[in-house]
């Protein structure tokens, strides 16, 4: 399930080097170390250097991490990627990297689910995520996938068969739907409800990896997605409301002229969604619990 992480780890003892900015590499946690520059001043910014094909950067006494655990250990994120394999992947990750990744602090994380599935009709009954319209995701003059855009986390949901093919020149015999959420770790702690994702060691915390697997899930509930309703059993006012809430652009600016009706026209939708009678969303719905669920093992 995990996808992308950010970790970032403080050094408290930096080496001289470090300390006087100097533009030369050098030997340190036994790794070398390479200056970086800005572009702007050319002067000394910090240092970088990889190990294991991971990329290090070293910037006031701080080194980040960023990569995809899931393609670093299995050198593909269109497979399934369970809890032991994060277990797994998290302790080779310790015994490459220059310091104790458990304790690294975690300030972004990417969580993902591929299901066997053709991409295009999910994402045409996608309209909105809390009001805002999703953004195509385009690739070789096509696009392939949507994109929820806010300021603590995205979603997104793509043809990874498809992305595959142009990213990695890999061509699989199948079709592949994949559904992601982008999250910073400051939107899952500042809630009330909070998860607590704090350093890399509440990754593998089963509980908190389960509240991970609900959030996911969670968010794709949310997604306003258009709906298939028998309309000889609504009334003209429950017609009315289906209407307005499977048009986004009408809906966005009636929430602006209309906020104190908005509230129990939005009851009125939330009912009328339990009497749809589309099949197809609800079967994806089982498809992606049923692959999280097997991500718990």
């Amino acid at each position: 399930m995990y996808d992308t992480i950010k970790i970032k780890y403080r050094v408290t003892n930096l080496p001289i080097e470090v300390l006087e900015q100097e533009e030369k590499s050098f030997l340190w946690l036994g790794v070398k170390w390479c200056p970086t520059y800005n572009d702007k001043t050319k002067e000394v910014n910090g240092y970088k250097t990889s190990v294991d094909n991971l990329n290090l950067r070293l910037k006031g006494g701080v080194i980040f991490c960023n990569n995809s655990l899931q393609k670093w250990y299995t050198g593909n994120n269109y497979e399934l990627f369970t809890y032991s394999q994060v277990v797994k992947a998290l302790e080779k990750l310790d015994s490459v990297l220059p310091f104790n990744v458990y304790d690294a602090k975690i300030h972004y994380l990417a969580l993902g689910i591929v299901i066997e599935e053709e991409a295009k009709p999910i994402l045409d009954t996608w309209l909105s995520l809390n009001g805002k319209q999703p953004t195509p995701m385009l690739g070789a003059k096509k696009q392939y996938g949507k994109k929820f855009y806010f300021t603590d986390y995205n979603v997104k949901g793509y043809d990874k068969t498809f992305e595959v093919k142009i990213h990695d020149r890999i061509k699989l015999n199948k079709p592949l739907f994949r559904f992601e959420l982008e999250i910073y770790t400051r939107n899952l702690n500042k809630r009330k409800n909070s998860i607590g994702i704090y350093t890399v060691r509440d990754l593998i915390d089963k509980a908190k990896y389960q509240m991970l697997v609900d959030e996911l899930l969670l968010k794709y509930d949310k997604i306003e997605k258009q709906q298939t309703i028998p309309l000889s059993k609504l009334t003209n006012k429950e017609k009315e409301v289906l209407a307005l809430f499977q048009n986004q652009e009408i809906l966005k600016q009636y929430k602006i002229d209309h906020s104190e009706t908005y509230g129990n026209r939005r009851k009125v939708y939330n009912k009328l969604k339990k009497l749809s009678n589309n099949k197809h969303l609800a079967h994806l719905k089982e498809q992606l619990k049923t692959s999280l669920k097997h991500t718990l093992f």
